[in-house]
C-alpha cells in the first residue's frame, strides 16, 4: 500500500472545513445562519439522558443519531477547524477564545448531526470506501495538491493533529461526495429559461435588462367620426374580444382588423422595449401574465389597442452570454443546497436523534 507506515493516512485541515461549510447549510457563522439552520432542520434535538454519561466526560457522547455516537472530541475538533483554532469548547460546553457565539456553535453541532445521517445512508447504499480505495484517493489528492509526504508530515505536526483522525475525516468526505453524486446531484438541473431568469433577478436594473416582446392590433378612433363609423369601430372591437376569448390566433386578427399602416408587413410585431418605457396602462396589465396572453382593449391616445404578450428577451445578449456560465454555476449551487436541505429535513424525521444535557455557553 502507498501509505504503509507512518504516512498511511492523509487529509488536509481544509478538507473537513469543506464538509462543514460547503455541504451543509451555507457555511457562514452568523445570526442569519442560525435562523436558516433552524428553519431547515428545526430546533436542535431535545436533551435526553444517555446512560453512563455526564457533563464532565472527557470524551463522552453528546448526541446519538440512530445508533451512531457523536463524540465531544468530534465537536471540539469541528469548532477548532471552523474558527482556525481561535475558539475552544470544554467538556461542559463552555466556549473560550475567539468570537464564536453559542448560536454559531449550535450550527456546527447540527452540521455534524447531518454528517452522521449521511454516513448512515452511505453504509445503506454500500458506498463505503475500502482501505485500498482510500489509499488511492489519498495519493491522488496529495499529487493534485502538489504536496509531498514530508510536507504533509510537517503540516500535521504544526497543527498538532494525528494521522488517523485525518484519514477518517478524508474517508467521510469521499464517501459523502459519492453519496451526493448518487442521490442528490441527479435531482439538480437548471433550464436555459431558469438561468436567464436568474440573471435578470440578480441584475440591479431589471427594467433595462428585460425587453418586452409584443404584437399589437390597433383600431383608430379619430375625432369627427360619424355615429355609424363609431358603431362599426365598436362592433369590430367587440368581435376581436370574442375571437380572442374563443382562442382564435391573434396574428390572424391582426391581419384582418388592424388599422396600423404596416400591419400586413410586420403582422403587428413591435420592436422589443424596456418594461419601464411602456405606457402605464399596459405595463400594469402585463404583471404576472404568461407568454401568448392577449391584453386589451386598452385606450391609448386616439386609438384602441389589443396586445399579445410574447415574453421577454435580454437587452444586452452579449453581456448575458459572457456572464452566463457563472450565473448557471450559482443557480446550480443554490438548487443543490435546496435539494440537499430537503433531503436532510426528510431524513431527520426518520432518524432518532438524542442529545444529552449539553448546553453550549460562553
Amino acid at each position: 500500500m502507498w501509505f504503509d507506515k507512518n504516512l498511511r493516512t492523509f487529509f488536509l485541515k481544509t478538507a473537513f472545513a469543506c464538509v462543514v461549510s460547503a455541504l451543509f447549510c451555507n457555511g457562514s457563522a452568523s445570526a442569519n445562519s442560525v435562523q436558516n439552520t433552524q428553519k431547515t432542520f428545526g430546533q436542535p434535538p431535545q436533551a435526553t439522558s444517555l446512560v453512563g454519561l455526564n457533563a464532565n466526560t472527557i470524551d463522552g457522547v453528546i448526541v446519538t443519531v440512530a445508533d451512531e455516537p457523536l463524540l465531544l472530541s468530534e465537536f471540539q475538533r469541528a469548532v477548532a477547524v471552523a474558527t482556525q483554532r481561535s475558539s475552544r469548547v470544554s467538556s461542559k460546553g463552555q466556549l473560550t477564545g475567539g468570537q464564536l457565539s453559542p448560536a454559531d456553535a449550535e450550527i456546527i453541532l447540527e452540521q455534524l448531526i447531518n454528517q452522521k445521517i449521511l454516513s448512515l445512508r452511505v453504509r445503506e447504499l454500500g458506498l463505503n470506501l475500502g482501505e485500498d480505495e482510500l489509499d488511492s484517493e489519498l495519493k491522488s489528492f496529495l499529487q493534485n495538491q502538489n504536496i509531498s509526504e514530508e510536507k504533509f508530515q510537517e503540516i500535521l505536526r504544526a497543527e498538532g493533529e494525528t494521522i488517523e483522525s485525518h484519514r477518517e475525516e478524508f474517508r467521510k468526505q469521499i464517501e459523502t461526495q459519492r453519496f451526493i453524486g448518487r442521490v442528490i446531484r441527479p435531482l439538480v438541473t437548471v433550464t436555459e429559461d431558469q438561468v436567464r431568469g436568474f440573471y435578470m433577478q440578480q441584475n440591479a436594473d431589471k427594467d433595462k435588462t428585460q425587453l418586452v416582446k409584443l404584437r399589437s392590433l390597433m383600431i383608430e378612433i379619430p375625432t369627427g367620426l360619424s355615429n355609424e363609423e363609431m358603431q362599426t369601430k365598436k362592433r369590430n372591437i367587440e368581435t376581436i374580444r370574442r375571437d380572442v376569448d374563443a382562442g382564435r390566433p391573434f396574428i390572424d386578427l391582426v391581419q384582418i382588423y388592424s388599422e396600423a399602416k404596416d400591419a400586413m408587413k410586420t403582422k403587428g410585431l413591435l420592436p422589443p422595449r424596456p418594461l419601464n418605457e411602456l405606457p402605464e396602462k399596459l405595463r400594469s396589465r402585463l404583471k404576472g401574465k404568461a407568454s401568448a396572453t392577449v391584453i386589451g382593449p386598452i385606450e391609448l391616445g386616439l386609438s384602441v389597442f389589443f396586445f399579445e404578450y410574447l415574453g421577454t428577451e435580454l437587452g444586452d445578449q452579449k453581456e448575458y452570454e459572457k456572464q452566463r456560465p457563472q450565473y448557471e454555476a450559482k443557480l446550480l449551487d443554490l438548487k443543490f443546497r435546496e435539494r440537499l436541505d430537503e433531503y436532510l429535513r426528510s431524513e431527520r424525521l426518520k432518524v432518532k436523534i438524542s442529545r444529552r444535557d449539553f448546553k453550549i455557553s460562553r
